[in-house]
């Protein structure tokens, strides 16, 4: 029974991260600013259909600011800081199924000990059996954690682009970081 219900929840650990590799940002949505002075600027926002930890890698998409309307050169800028910010993103982010399983891990050996510890303050109490049920308990937790921690991505992906676009001025572009909520 107890092997059937971790292979229960490996199945479902795996499908979420099937899921991931399918998913990205949703269509592009243009918002036009005017100041009272007649300044126009554009955000471009994609709309977000999927949570963070959804998404995968190589559909990462900036969200920006521009004076005006946007020019093909701005497209061609962040077009370039998107590709080179994937690459990046994917050189420092640890695969999925570590940062998965290494939670999970770690979560369920904190568990194991303390839950068992706590045990010991019970009477008559075996100790490897709340040992077991709190490793199972807290390295579900601990896996549904590293799964929720892929937005991380996100957040490293956002950075990126911000900067390469803050090394180059003249494209007039400024990256809009999403709430990490």
């Amino acid at each position: 029974m107890k092997k059937i219900s971790v292979l229960y929840g490996l199945a479902i650990v795996m499908m979420a991260m099937l899921a991931a590799g399918c998913a990205g940002p949703g269509g592009v949505t243009r918002i036009p600013v005017s100041m009272p002075g007649g300044q126009k600027a554009t955000i471009v926002a994609h709309n977000q259909s999927v949570p963070d930890w959804l998404m995968s890698r190589d559909k990462l998409a900036l969200n920006y600011i521009v004076k005006g309307d946007v020019s093909d050169k701005q497209l061609a800028a962040i077009a370039e800081a998107e590709k080179v910010c994937r690459i990046y993103t994917q050189t420092v982010r640890p695969h999925d199924l570590v940062a998965v399983l290494s939670h999970g891990v770690l979560y369920a050996a904190a568990g194991y000990v303390g839950v068992g510890l706590g045990a010991k303050a019970l009477a008559g109490v075996e100790y490897t059996d709340y040992a077991k049920y709190g490793a199972y308990a807290t390295g579900f937790a601990g896996a549904a954690n590293g799964i929720v921690t892929r937005g991380g991505q996100t957040y490293t992906f956002e950075n990126c682009g911000r900067e390469i676009l803050y090394l180059f001025p003249g494209n007039d572009v400024k990256v809009l970081q999403k709430s990490p909520y």
